[in-house]
């Protein structure tokens, strides 16, 4: 499979969405945390330092908001909801809420006045979710490069897949599951999960 899954699927998923429901969709944040959890750079990962990777979250995130952006969705295929990568988004949404209602001139204290405290609400407008929601799964379902990943790139992307080149050599990760592998990935389960992802989202967005 092609390096670059999480970022890959997700662009797929957007687009989809998108033919449903009025949105824009934002380029992608290529390279995120990792912990080099499944290798180091000799495998063809990168691990920013996370301090500055912040920084540049929050600073576009901040962008976003400035334009005036109602609503920002921040859809996460990476490691799970409680890994570096979705808390440096979440910690900026978090952060942003407060700051941004200062930077709008409003008085410290706003918060005790009512009337201000829902003018100047800023909550809720930096989302972070997975990009399974819980309405998708089942279908869907994530691993790393298995069965599941698999099989969404050759639902979507079918020219980034080649498992003629799995062998007895293939990294752990690919032989997870005697039946359902790297090697079982199949379009048609890739494209029930799809399906089920892109309608879970474009549910969501209509609510």
């Amino acid at each position: 499979m092609a390096i670059g899954h999480d970022t890959i699927i997700v662009e797929e998923i957007c687009d989809r969405v998108a033919r449903r429901v009025e949105a824009v969709i934002s380029p992608p944040f290529d390279f995120g945390p990792t912990g080099y959890a499944l290798g180091g750079p000799e495998d063809g990962t990168i691990d920013p330092d996370y301090d500055s990777f912040g920084s540049f979250v929050k600073s576009i995130l901040r962008n976003f908001l400035e334009m005036g952006f109602r609503r920002i969705y921040v859809i996460i295929m990476h490691q799970g909801m409680e890994a570096p990568l979705a808390l440096t988004f979440k910690k900026a949404a978090a952060e942003l809420s407060f700051e941004m209602v200062l930077a709008e001139g409003k008085p410290r204290g706003w918060w005790a006045d009512a009337a201000l405290s829902r003018t100047s609400q800023q909550f809720g407008r930096i989302q972070v979710h997975p990009m399974i929601l819980p309405a998708a799964s089942p279908p869907a379902g994530g691993d790393h490069a298995g069965y599941n990943e698999t099989s969404f790139l050759l639902a979507t992307r079918p020219e980034l897949v080649d498992q003629e080149q799995l062998d007895e050599n293939a990294p752990w990760y690919c032989r997870q599951d005697e039946e359902r592998n790297s090697w079982t990935a199949n379009a048609q389960h890739g494209a029930s999960m799809v399906e089920a992802v892109v309608d879970a989202w474009v549910a969501l967005l209509q609510d």
